[in-house]
């Protein structure tokens, strides 16, 4: 069972990246209707900020080590989120209410740690509602998915990247679920994590090869490479479950992606790469990276010392 101080940590990492996430998809989505479709684009825009509010809430909370950390993983902001989203506010005219600055200082003014009554049931009250954001965000996106299918709507992201978005915030709602109950991390449980990370890293490698401009085949050829390195993974994965050397030869594959995935945006930084999707979606596949790498690590660490 979960004792205060582990409830804490797990949550407030699960907020600042998936809540994160959770902001980011909004801002890309609002970005991929039409006008007539004004009404989708408020949705999103409404949900994108309750995220934001989980994050500066879990920000609040956290504490100085905690912060370091935070800051170290590049789960939450990395060296290229205040250069991309500043490219996609000048490419597509909005605002996106940059607000990186005020998050490092938020996070790099963290006092020590607390986990009495007061900040744990403060803690406890977040996490129910950040369960209840993923749930109404992953219920918009089914929808948004739903009519994209039988044409009653157009979106600029493409039905399957919706499909994308509501399976990798289910894994921050079943992760939720178990913080809520109090239950460790179990080896089962990180072989499952690491099966559903790896499905998700597939796919954002698909979509990095769908949204390129085709004229640069050798980027087009290396996202290929990982799309089919992955799933050989999950192939071999969904044939021997208990097999645990397939987690490291995941993380050495999910090391090795990181280096492309950081290539790209620094080609995209430099105005040598081409996309038909919002800078911001490239650095979300970099924390997605990120968050995999970080919270494997401390499960397996917390694991090992208990």
């Amino acid at each position: 069972m979960l004792d205060n101080k582990e409830i804490f940590l797990q949550s407030i990492v699960n907020h600042v990246y998936f809540a994160g996430s959770i902001r980011s998809f909004c801002t890309t989505i609002g970005l991929t209707f039409f006008r007539n479709n004004q009404n989708y684009i408020d949705r999103a825009i409404a949900i994108g900020r309750r995220a934001n509010e989980i994050v500066v809430r879990a920000l609040t909370l956290s504490y100085k080590e905690l912060a370091e950390e935070i800051i170290k993983s590049d789960v939450y902001i990395t060296p290229y989120t205040k250069d991309v989203e500043e490219l996609t506010e000048k490419l597509f005219e909005v605002n996106l209410e940059i607000q990186i600055d005020a998050d490092m200082k938020l996070l790099t003014s963290r006092g020590r740690a607390s986990f009495d009554n007061e900040t744990m049931n403060k803690v406890n009250e977040l996490n129910n509602d950040a369960l209840i954001l993923v749930n109404d965000f992953n219920d918009f996106c089914s929808e948004i998915r739903r009519k994209l299918d039988s044409q009653d709507l157009f979106s600029y992201l493409y039905p399957d990247f919706y499909e994308y978005i509501i399976n990798e915030i289910a894994v921050y709602g079943r992760d939720l679920e178990r913080i809520i109950s109090k239950k460790d991390y179990t080896e089962f449980y990180l072989r499952e994590y690491t099966y559903y990370f790896n499905e998700l890293l597939k796919k954002s490698a698909e979509f990095v090869r769908g949204f390129l401009d085709t004229s640069h085949q050798d980027v087009m050829d290396l996202a290929t490479f990982y799309v089919d390195a992955f799933a050989n993974l999950t192939e071999k994965y969904l044939k021997n479950r208990d097999d645990v050397s397939l987690s490291v030869e995941t993380e050495n594959l999910v090391r090795e992606y990181k280096e492309f995935i950081i290539s790209i945006l620094k080609r995209v930084l430099n105005s040598e790469l081409y996309f038909i999707t919002p800078p911001v979606v490239l650095d979300k596949f970099f924390t997605n990276i990120n968050a995999y790498l970080f919270i494997i690590d401390y499960a397996r660490n917390l694991m090992k010392n208990k």
